[in-house]
């Protein structure tokens, strides 16, 4: 991240230097705080503390739990005489109902967040069925003594589940009330003088009445004891109430009053009986199956639930890396993008409280200057959270501060890497870096770089001292500084020198003033120890331009560098002299004007480096290297050629020279080895979209239809296609005798993207990955790459960087075949290729042991 480099006079270096080390002190010390609340948070979700009981008070929740099971035991106690004498009377009937109470109220639905809340069972329809056949008398023991078994069971906690219990078990006086008479209504309603008629008074009030009331109390006794429990342990209240939801309590009481109101017309239709025995029996059945319908919906919907928590969190990774700018926004919209009817949002604060809604947070996150939280809205009105939701909270926010704690990092080292420790203003590898930024980001974006150079700053060292000529370039810096704009940076770029780069310039006119301006504050007297201290500072302004775009730019930097007579330290730019430091060289030698005039004269060559089977010891194919020399015989580094050929706009022009050297130099080694025919060329993405490639390829394809061409896909190339080219690239692989590959696989991100949208035919492993073939890291990537490749037949991998027979044999073992290195051959040039063909054909000698540089 580029800065302004304004600072002050008082401004020392070693004060810089500990400024940006108590940057790096707080921000772990931050990183620290984050941490640890993160694992607080995960141990509260873990532990339900908060989330998931809320009970401030165990102890109480104790007493609560040992007042139930007295109510519940005096409860036993009063039935137990009749449930004792009933079961030795008809053991047979009891143990099977008894086994039928216990599959009917296995299921537990919670209707809200806290686990101390009662939870819908399907007791109170049971209850009615033993009501209706007169049987509840007899089974009333073992009906309590299964809700008890079963609530504990699904609580996995004996006092919540004797809290459970109790307030599953608290209906049952009310429903015996309403259904006193039940018992002899089935024999009125179903009899057939009452089957023709509209209407049956009688079993509307013995019957239907009952039911709705029933429908309506049960849930308002549950909520009663709910608000004693929360009462009696010190849950807040208001808070317990917003985590319920009403839609699924109103849904759950209809169910239960649609799965028991048909009880008439099925026995009139089904004409079972009066056998009591029989119509219990059939009834329990059907409550069997309608409590696995209700566990069936509930399994369902938790599934549903933990798909929707996964799409989230894989939403977020898909995103990675983050932003720098307001990451926390990106990390929001994708969580939104897999919930439903809940809202996640970005809060300063985790004690919302919204009338009619309850909010679920992470663990704090901080920017070091602010602190907020990600959270989750829900309506009383929709489902209420569960673990799943959390889990979204505490995996996504756990990523978004880990994002901020590296792009902090990050910041941190490149601020100290690109900021001058003497005058604050940014560097001239930064200063290079931004101008080439700002090229690839928008060429239309008119820019100005305005040179400042202080002069005689040698003389004013010998003569006062290198602590005043320090001095006198700290108060330059300060003073163009003070009037840097928003939309420039200044660099120092030598040891005299400072460079201001002004973007989206509007008039060139403003930037000579503000040149103008800055260079007349630059050039007032510095008052040093020594006394007054004259400044002499020169400006010049280069402009870029439609025809040259940013070159000129690029070059006028290249010779302010060079003709710098103040120059302490000759800092130039890698590009511009990677020659002369390949040769020890001291004449800088423009590398991007090199590899220009190489393009438009099309003097570039080309080696070819075998792809041999490690099976078999021959060459399959040959992958092709760009080489490009200067005049004096210097060559430029591949790596450089690929970018600033793509810098310069003329990767197309490059990869056609490069296919038309290729289909020549094949063309005679086919002479000598027919079954050589596959030769692989690297492309920079540019290309895809050129119709000049496309018709080209398509040409070479019809007119060399023996010859197969590999068409390698870098990273960027990667982004190119998806982005904007796919239905070009679909193209492309349509053609015969063209296969489209992945180079550098397993280094960037882009290759998920790229293997699940683009028709790969092969992907070649970068060279540090085979070079770490003895970590489980690089071997897991080799061989989940193999395995889609086994998949595919027609997907080959290709093994780059071989330089060992260790790693031939690595190779061999997990199924691999195709590999290229040093180890057996070197990158030739095509008349060295073509004589290794006629003496050797396409074999490969045996490569005696050695080690790995």
């Amino acid at each position: 991240m580029l800065q302004r480099g304004a600072t002050t006079d008082t401004i020392q270096g070693g004060n810089t230097r500990q400024s940006l080390l108590s940057i790096k002190s707080d921000a772990q010390q931050g990183n620290e705080k984050t941490i640890m609340a993160s694992k607080q948070s995960k141990h509260q979700t873990t532990t339900g503390s908060q989330s998931k009981d809320g009970i401030r008070k165990p102890v109480r929740l104790t007493i609560l739990a040992i007042i139930y099971a007295l109510c519940i035991a005096a409860a036993i106690a009063v039935h137990a005489q009749a449930g004792v004498q009933r079961f030795m009377e008809d053991p047979a009937h009891i143990c099977i109902w008894s086994a039928c109470l216990l599959l009917c109220l296995i299921y537990h639905k919670k209707r809200s967040s806290y686990r101390v809340a009662a939870e819908h069972t399907v007791l109170p329809p049971l209850t009615v069925i033993l009501l209706v056949t007169g049987y509840f008398p007899d089974v009333t023991m073992f009906l309590i003594i299964v809700t008890i078994i079963t609530s504990i069971i699904t609580a996995r906690s004996l006092k919540i589940g004797i809290l459970h219990a109790g307030t599953t078990l608290a209906p049952i006086p009310l429903i015996k009330i309403l259904f006193a008479n039940t018992s002899h209504v089935l024999s009125i309603t179903i009899n057939q003088h009452s089957v023709n008629a509209a209407f049956n008074p009688y079993q509307f009030e013995n019957w239907l009445l009952p039911l709705l009331i029933m429908t309506v109390a049960v849930p308002i006794i549950r909520l009663i004891c709910d608000i004693v429990t929360f009462f009696f342990t010190q849950i807040p209240i208001r808070e317990a109430m917003h985590e319920y939801s009403l839609s699924r309590i109103l849904a759950m009481a209809l169910a239960d009053l649609i799965a028991i109101v048909w009880i008439p017309e099925i026995l009139q239709f089904a004409n079972i009986g009066s056998d009591t025995a029989t119509v219990l029996s059939v009834f329990m059945l059907a409550l069997i199956a309608y409590s696995l319908l209700l566990m069936t919906a509930d399994t369902m919907s938790r599934l549903a639930r933990s798909r929707s928590a996964l799409k989230c969190i894989a939403n977020v990774s898909d995103a990675l890396p983050l932003p720098n700018q307001v990451p926390e926004e990106t990390v929001v919209r994708r969580i939104n993008r897999g919930l439903a009817h809940m809202r996640c949002f970005v809060s300063d604060a985790n004690n919302l409280d919204k009338r009619g809604y309850s909010y679920r947070y992470s663990a704090p996150i901080s920017t070091g200057s602010r602190q907020y939280y990600l959270a989750m809205e829900r309506s009383i009105l929709n489902r209420p959270f569960m673990s799943t939701d959390e889990t979204i909270l505490l995996t996504c926010g756990g990523v978004l501060a880990e994002s901020l704690r590296v792009n902090k990092e990050v910041t941190l080292l490149r601020t100290e890497a690109e900021t001058d420790t003497l005058t604050g203003a940014l560097t001239y590898r930064a200063f290079i870096g931004h101008l080439k930024s700002l090229q690839t980001e928008n060429v239309h974006n008119l820019v100005a770089v305005v040179h400042f150079g202080v002069e005689h700053l040698r003389a004013v060292n010998e003569h006062y001292g290198r602590k005043i000529g320090n001095a006198v370039l700290r108060s330059v810096g300060m003073r163009l500084g003070q009037l840097l704009p928003e939309n420039a940076t200044l660099s120092r770029v030598n040891g005299a020198e400072f460079a201001m780069i002004v973007t989206d310039v509007t008039s060139t006119s403003d930037v000579e003033e503000l040149a103008t301006r800055m260079r007349n504050l630059a050039v007032m007297s510095v008052y040093t120890e020594e006394g007054e201290v004259s400044v002499e500072v020169s400006s010049s302004i280069s402009f870029s331009n439609a025809t040259d775009g940013f070159a000129v730019l690029l070059a006028d930097a290249s010779v302010h560098i060079y003709e710098s007579e103040s120059s302490n330290l000759p800092a130039v730019d890698g590009t511009t002299a990677m020659l002369a430091a390949q040769n020890d060289s001291n004449d800088y030698v423009n590398a991007s004007d090199v590899l220009r005039h190489a393009i438009e004269d099309n003097t570039i060559s080309v080696l070819y480096q075998p792809i041999f089977d490690v099976n078999t010891k021959h060459i399959t194919s040959l992958d092709t290297i760009v080489r490009v020399h200067d005049e004096k015989g210097r060559t430029l580094a591949p790596y450089f050629v690929t970018a600033e050929a793509h810098r310069l706009n003329m990767s197309v022009q490059l990869t056609l020279d490069v296919l038309e050297t290729c289909v020549k130099d094949m063309t005679a080694f086919r002479k000598v080895a027919p079954e050589l025919d596959i030769v692989d060329i690297c492309m920079n993405g540019p290309e895809l979209g050129a119709s000049i490639f496309h018709e080209r390829l398509e040409q070479l394809t019809h007119e060399q239809p023996q010859l197969r061409f590999g068409l390698q896909l870098g990273s960027h190339a990667i982004h190119v296609a998806h982005d904007e080219v796919d239905d070009e690239v679909a193209d492309l692989a349509a053609l015969p005798n063209v296969e489209l590959g992945l180079t550098n696989a397993g280094t960037t991100y882009s290759e998920v993207a790229a293997f699940a949208h683009l028709p790969l035919d092969f992907a070649r492993f970068d060279k540090t990955v085979v070079r770490d073939f003895h970590t489980p890291r690089a071997k897991q990537i080799m061989q989940r790459t193999l395995e889609i490749s086994r998949d595919n037949d027609a997907f080959h991998v290709v093994f780059d960087g071989v330089e060992t027979l260790e790693q031939v044999e690595f190779i061999r073992s997990i199924g691999g075949t195709l590999a290229e290195g040093t180890l057996l051959s070197n990158a030739m040039n095509a008349n060295e290729f073509l004589m290794r063909l006629e003496t050797m054909g396409t074999s490969l000698p045996e490569a005696a042991p050695r080690q790995a540089e």
